[in-house]
């Protein structure tokens, strides 16, 4: 009798035994397994994601500095590279025309120092000792003394620092553009320094919360959204080459681990280099958290199951013992068992009544009835659903069939001009709301649909609106994909606009040309055009619209969807001359 127990502790234990076996095969070391791999995978996807926005932060600040260069070097060429300029410098003797351009040339300065938020400063030296002093042009007998000239060397153009003011004794460096002025004398010299706004610069660039430091060829940092890092050298990788360097990665800096990214860009004309670092100093900080956190649920989804597991095994394998017992007792023709045992499963099941039984059966029927009740609510909701689906599709075709109603009324009381107007008004409509949600269209559909609308439009205005369509021989229109209600705005901007003062003979020609791989779609009209500033107006608000401006917000919104879908390649461009029209050109691909 006694061999007989220890055989079943046996089986019990190797019952116990194939439970952990179990567990640690089909648990502990898939977990183990995946959850290594999602924690590293996890931390490579989290350091790819922020060398991603730090490469796109560093792309951002570039294409910020760039613009900022550009046009600083510009409004330098505007002031040096005149006849008047290189005239005043090399004069021997100041006449009265030279003092009226000396005037001109302080009062442009003047200008360009109050509406240009980029500038600081701007001044203009000359050894010419017959050019009075002014706030902004000076008389100097000699150039060897002044910080800025032993960086120009012999150059004609310099992207440098320089000190422009002083706050408690500390001497703040700037950005500053050096310009050596043509001057046809080869005894005179002069020079022309633009300082930049260092909280201009920082107002366009410290916008994401990353720390940004740039500086100039070999000189220190010369700007920084941390003022503590002016005037360091900047820290660069390894593998640091020089000239157009780049690179996106980590970078240890001050015992601290950095998320960095460099560009290096050339300004407009001239040989210096700017290099431009942006640091993200949170980004391994919150990559080691994470790494951690999720270790951390590694080990205790496999210590609390482990343990869990223990005590079941242990559990489980006495409550065997008492079902095994019972069951020989019954065998055997004693049915003085008990009940019930620990528990609520299907050991406990084996020892319940019938009534439990019952039970338990009505409880089943119980739920399914009540799932079928949540499923047929679940249909009814569906049907409801595609009622009001069909119902808001029936409104189309109701609109369609009323317009078409109407055509045949005029039609039968013999009004074709309000029949055609409807007509057209209905093909219109057909072609907006077919292309609501679409990304493209074909060009000839575009073309039919700007054909319905310069066709109601000669119905609104008479011969005061007139058009044409030129297509190139060469081009399969039913081929080329286009974005749906693209040309339209541009045609509606040349009507309201273009013509506005055309009384008759008005004409919007639509010009379509092939051009490699590309369509170039030119639209005229034979208005009254824009002057010079009120077409740069137009370019800016384009350009760097303001969301709560509604002026020009068709031109706009066609610009940003040709950059956004095709990319910087493609463009819109804008011409116009007083008394010859207005041109708008756009550059698509024919197909995408």
């Amino acid at each position: 009798m006694r061999s007989k127990d220890n055989s079943t502790k046996k089986r019990h234990s190797n019952v116990r035994k194939q439970i952990l076996r179990i567990f640690a095969i089909s648990c502990i070391i898939p977990v183990l397994f995946l959850g290594i791999f999602s924690a590293t995978y996890t931390r490579k996807q989290m350091t790819g994601q922020y060398r991603s926005l730090a490469k796109s932060e560093g792309i951002r600040v570039n294409s910020v500095m760039f613009d900022i260069t550009t046009s600083i070097y510009n409004i330098s060429e505007a002031i040096i590279d005149t006849d008047t300029c290189r005239s005043l410098f090399s004069t021997r003797e100041l006449s009265a025309s030279d003092v009226s351009k000396l005037d001109l040339m302080e009062d442009g300065l003047k200008s360009y120092l109050n509406t240009t938020a980029a500038i600081s400063s701007i001044h203009i030296y000359t050894d010419n000792e017959q050019i009075p002093g002014t706030q902004h042009i000076s008389y100097a007998s000699s150039f060897d003394d002044m910080e800025w000239y032993g960086k120009i060397k012999s150059s004609w153009s310099k992207w440098t620092e320089l000190s422009n003011y002083t706050i408690i004794n500390t001497e703040y460096q700037e950005i500053a553009l050096i310009r050596k002025i043509a001057v046809p004398a080869e005894d005179l010299n002069a020079y022309l320094i633009i300082h930049l706004d260092n909280n201009y610069i920082k107002n366009r660039i410290d916008q994401s919360g990353y720390d940004v430091n740039i500086c100039i060829d070999d000189d220190p940092i010369i700007f920084s959204t941390l003022l503590s890092d002016v005037g360091q050298e900047m820290v660069f990788p390894e593998d640091f080459t020089g000239k157009f360097y780049k690179y996106s990665g980590s970078l240890k800096k001050d015992n601290s681990i950095y998320m960095s990214n460099y560009v290096t860009f050339q300004p407009y004309k001239t040989d210096d280099l700017f290099f431009i670092q942006v640091l993200d100093e949170n980004a391994y900080v919150n990559i080691n958290r994470v790494f951690a956190i999720f270790m951390l649920v590694i080990l205790l989804e496999l210590i609390v199951p482990s343990a869990v597991i223990i005590y079941f095994s242990n559990y489980f394998s006495n409550r065997i013992r008492h079902l095994k017992d019972a069951m020989h007792k019954a065998r055997m023709g004693d049915y003085n068992i008990t009940d019930s045992i620990k528990g609520d499963d299907e050991l406990t099941e084996t020892f319940a009544d019938l009534k439990a039984t019952v039970d338990n059966v009505c409880e089943k029927e119980a739920e399914y009835y009540q799932s079928k009740l949540n499923k047929q609510e679940l249909e009814n909701k569906q049907q409801q659903m595609e009622f009001e689906l069909l119902a808001s599709q029936i409104n189309p075709h109701f609109l369609y069939n009323t317009l078409e109603t109407i055509r045949m009324q005029a039609l039968a009381a013999g009004n074709r001009d309000v029949a055609t107007s409807v007509k057209l008004l209905g093909k219109s409509m057909h072609y907006v709301l077919e292309n609501t949600g679409t990304s493209f269209t074909t060009l000839t559909k575009e073309l039919e649909y700007i054909k319905t609308y310069l066709s109601i439009q000669q119905i609104r205005f008479g011969d005061r609106v007139n058009f044409s369509i030129e297509i190139d021989d060469s081009l399969d229109t039913d081929e080329c994909r286009i974005l749906p209600l693209l040309l339209q705005p541009i045609v509606e901007n040349g009507i309201i606009h273009g013509l506005e003062n055309r009384e008759e003979n008005g004409l919007i020609t639509i010009s379509i040309q092939g051009y490699g791989s590309d369509l170039i779609i030119e639209i005229r009209d034979n208005g009254d055009g824009m002057d010079e500033l009120t077409l740069e107006k137009l370019i800016y608000n384009v350009e760097h619209h303001d969301a709560s401006d509604r002026q020009s917000i068709g031109l706009y919104n066609i610009s940003q969807r040709i950059r956004l879908l095709y990319g910087d390649g493609y463009y819109m461009h804008i011409e116009s001359r007083p008394g010859d029209g207005t041109s708008v050109t756009l550059k698509i691909p024919q197909n995408i």
